[in-house]
């Protein structure tokens, strides 16, 4: 439980930081190994070595990610995917 906890408030910290982490959990998930890992730079790693060894790294599993960026989303709406999408411009060209 205290693992769920840590995750999530990591996961709370990312979303505030970088919004573009609120819309895609694949930028989420690499800055939080950047960010958490204590030894590595995941960005230099192939992505089946994080997939696969992510526990030899002392990391989550993508999935606990995904789930806690969901319940913190849950939580504090203004972090939320449809916080933003006020700020896209749609350009519709008649010819």
């Amino acid at each position: 439980m205290n693992q769920q906890k840590t995750v999530e408030s990591r996961v709370l910290s990312i979303l505030k930081d970088c919004p573009r982490a609120r819309f895609d959990d694949m930028i989420l998930i690499m800055h939080y190994y950047n960010r958490y890992a204590t030894y590595l730079r995941a960005g230099e790693l192939p992505l089946n070595d994080l997939a696969f060894n992510y526990k030899v790294y002392g990391l989550p599993c993508f999935e606990t990610i995904r789930r806690a960026r969901q319940r913190v989303q849950s939580l504090f709406p203004e972090y939320s995917r449809n916080a933003e999408q006020n700020d896209m411009v749609i350009i519709i060209g008649i010819l």
